[in-house]
């Protein structure tokens, strides 16, 4: 059976064409990933491709630095003064229990499968606990957040956790599922 659908066609602005140097004889590429769609020439020159590298890049630092200031800087929970003189942002990560225990992968719930299965809770549902001290329980549900921290690539965690970003806030944003580019 013939399937008479057509894709749609993607016009792009005449001077976007142009600053790019796309032709009309051009093939094109698209590249799609979760929330970003990225149009190249099907073939280029080495130039070409440091030019696409380069403005790649570019657009990887100013879209790092939107996110490092919606987090802001990890104050170690109000703490900047650790009483050694040092006022080290990615030290206060280090010793913030907040965002210290974020990166801690031992700090994740696991519950084995049948117990999930009999909860009615699927296998890769994302977990979050709660503690109840006087009866000396802790209550694991199903956490209600599509996505937090632990979604986060370990390679750009480490990059704000170095430059001293507060994690624990990242996750917040991350849960919260609120606008921070492009308000």
């Amino acid at each position: 059976m013939k399937n008479n659908k057509t894709q749609p066609e993607i016009l792009l602005p005449e001077h976007a064409c142009e600053l790019c140097g796309f032709d009309c004889g051009d093939a094109l590429e698209l590249h799609a990933g979760e929330d970003v769609l990225v149009i190249l020439k099907n073939q280029m020159t080495a130039i070409e491709l440091v030019h696409v590298i380069s403005m790649l890049g570019e657009m990887s630092t100013d879209l790092t630095v939107a996110l490092a200031k919606a987090c802001g800087r990890c104050d170690n929970c109000d703490d900047e003064d650790d009483g050694t003189g040092q006022n080290d942002p990615a030290k206060w990560v280090e010793r913030c229990s907040l965002c210290r225990d974020l990166l801690d992968n031992r700090q994740t719930i696991h519950i084995p499968d049948y117990l999930l299965e009999e909860a009615g809770i699927s296998s890769g549902a994302k977990l979050e606990a709660t503690a109840d001290k006087d009866a000396g329980e802790i209550t694991v549900t199903e956490a209600e957040n599509e996505y937090d921290i632990s979604d986060v690539p370990p390679g750009i965690l480490s990059v704000l956790a170095q430059s001293g970003i507060c994690l624990a806030e990242l996750d917040e944003l991350i849960m919260a599922e609120d606008i921070i580019y492009g308000k």
